[in-house]
């Protein structure tokens, strides 16, 4: 069984939006009283079990929301709502779709000159209840060609469409009403979104056998997916979770399709992935199954983290001028090693959300990556006190300082005006704890067991390391964010908006890169310098490929971002070996 994935599946530049206009008012430390949603604010139950979870409810007629927040769902509200909002001097939070404000503008303004309103879409939906209050008492709706035959005789007619419809059931409805009436204003409303995702299904269902469709059963727009590509012959099943997948449903079909609802959220498009591929069968297909289960392990283990730690060590020992030694590189793999798979048992909660692939391997194997954890740190210890001393005192207090980050330093009985307790609850504390840390492993553990006396060099392989290891760590906050934010995680994504985060990011690679080519000219550093802004470069092509989409956000996405540091070791070897650079 192969599976294809339609590049748009899950959620959209509208749902995003709102999910981080919400989780922003819960994370609010000005906020007062409780944030609520009016109305459910995506219609995926999943989602809305986790806003739940986080404290966020959803008001109802009997709600007290004196002193709260309200968040205005993505599909928007009517003015009359609004104004009744306002009257009880709640803090408002407006998360309708930009898309949608459009159309609520194109209504009002028709509406003034007298137009009445026909809305293509569904009857009882959100969006269109919100759009019909703009409509100044003359809006009706059209959800199929036999309801044009019911409206009454109109005069003046402004034609929009709900932004989730189907756009072709809209051009057929829109040609019905033009014959009906003589004077109509048409807009074609249905969001560019929707139209690519209703494009893909009908594209993809030519390729495959059979096409599943994730999403709530209450969302308008992933029900119209389910229609559209059964429109097109193929067989369709419309799933919530993956526990609605079994191998029997699908053991007739070879090449499976796989999108969702602009409200599903990628965990669980994830999963479900991960579900069919679990299915395959044949010897083509045990042997797919089996390199990609080795390809998991392999990256889910974090042993190839560590191994790009080794390399990145052998890296910054040639940029230092040091002989590389194995023993430098290996306190640096089992240092990262015992970091990383111990970290993630208390972040299991994010991880959940995050890195979905990386949970369900880990929850298989909690007592063996327990223990190898912990032998890893112990090794590394072991080897750093056969270096020096000096070296030994480093490690151990860095791990130290590692367990400590999450200990809470201020105790709860002193004033609340000290908010943060802990390092953790720093926001960027983690990112460039972690930055220093590998760059004391990688860089200035190799340099004090040489005795090297050469302070610019190790400057140099220092500011590389924990650049390269600040945008790698950044990155993968950026593609976690929605999923931080609902278990509380402080992250810069977080503290200042994924758009200033990314400014930051590519700055940090422009002075790094100029950096790099400089100093091997000024005798700061060997020649090796300017062999590493190949990872600037390579940094930055992968952060372009995963902002257009075309690379995604799972074992794939994780294997190339940490490829960076094996390139390092790459680019050093061809620098050292292969090349003689005169300057």
């Amino acid at each position: 069984m192969r599976v294809i994935v339609a590049k748009t599946a899950g959620f959209c530049m509208g749902v995003k939006k709102a999910m981080d206009i919400v989780l922003d008012a819960a994370s609010d430390k000005d906020t007062n009283g409780t944030v609520y949603t009016d109305g459910p604010l995506i219609h995926n139950p999943q989602v809305l079990d986790l806003l739940r979870q986080k404290g966020i409810g959803v008001a109802q007629d009997s709600s007290d929301l004196s002193r709260s927040t309200v968040v205005i769902r993505a599909h928007g509200i009517t003015p009359a709502r609004r104004q009744q909002l306002e009257q009880q001097r709640v803090k408002i939070c407006d998360a309708t779709c930009p898309h949608v404000k459009r159309v609520q503008r194109i209504i009002s303004k028709y509406a003034k000159q007298g137009y009445s309103t026909l809305i293509v879409g569904d009857k009882g939906h959100a969006e269109v209840i919100g759009l019909l209050g703009y409509a100044e008492g003359r809006g009706y709706v059209a959800e199929t060609l036999d309801d044009v035959d019911k409206l009454p005789p109109l005069q003046k007619v402004c034609i929009v469409a709900q932004t989730t419809q189907d756009r072709r059931m809209f051009e057929k409805i829109t040609e019905k009403l033009k014959d009906r009436y003589d004077s109509c204003e048409v807009f074609g409303t249905v969001c560019s979104s929707t139209s690519e995702r209703q494009a893909e299904v009908i594209s993809l269902s030519k390729s495959v056998d059979a096409m599943i469709v994730v999403g709530g059963r209450g969302s308008a727009n992933t029900n119209r997916l389910v229609k559209i590509s059964e429109a097109e012959g193929k067989p369709t099943f419309h799933i919530e979770t993956v526990e609605e997948l079994n191998p029997k449903m699908l053991r007739d079909f070879d090449v499976i399709g796989v999108t969702a609802g602009a409200s599903t959220p990628h965990w669980l498009i994830t999963r479900v992935v991960e579900k069919l591929e679990s299915y395959q069968s044949g010897r083509f297909g045990k042997l797919q199954k089996s390199l990609k289960y080795i390809a998991m392990y392999f990256v889910g283990s974090n042993a190839y983290a560590s191994i790009g730690a080794a390399c990145l060590t052998y890296a910054n020992c040639l940029i230092m001028g040091i002989k590389p030694e194995v023993i430098y590189s290996a306190i640096a793999a089992l240092s990262l090693f015992s970091a990383l798979a111990l970290d993630h048992f208390a972040n299991k909660e994010a991880n959940t959300l995050n890195e979905p692939f990386r949970a369900s391997f880990y929850q298989k194997r909690s007592s063996l990556i327990i223990g190898l954890g912990i032998f890893g740190a112990a090794l590394s210890l072991t080897l750093s006190f056969l270096v020096s001393p000096y070296v030994f005192l480093l490690v151990f207090f860095t791990s130290l300082s590692g367990m400590a980050y999450r200990l809470e330093i201020i105790p709860k009985k002193l004033p609340n005006i000290i908010y943060y307790r802990s390092l953790k609850q720093i926001q960027g504390s983690k990112e460039l704890f972690f930055s220093v840390a590998l760059a004391v492993y990688t860089a200035l553990i190799p340099f004090l067991g040489s005795g090297s006396r050469y302070f610019s060099s190790l400057s140099v392989a220092f500011f590389f390391t924990f650049c390269i290891v600040f945008i790698r760590a950044v990155l993968f906050d950026i593609r976690n964010v929605q999923g931080d934010m609902l278990v509380g995680k402080e992250t810069i994504p977080i503290a200042i908006g994924k758009e200033k985060t990314k400014i930051i990011l590519g700055s940090m690679a422009v002075i790094l890169a100029i950096f790099l080519a400089i100093t091997p000219r000024i005798g700061w550093t060997s020649y090796i310098g300017f062999y590493m802004v190949s990872c600037v470069i390579y940094a930055c092509c992968y952060s372009y490929l995963y902002h257009k989409r075309i690379l995604g956000d799972g074992l794939l996405y994780e294997f190339a971002v940490d490829f960076n540091f094996i390139l390092a070791g790459i680019a050093a070897f061809v620098g050292e070996n292969l090349f003689v650079v005169q300057w």
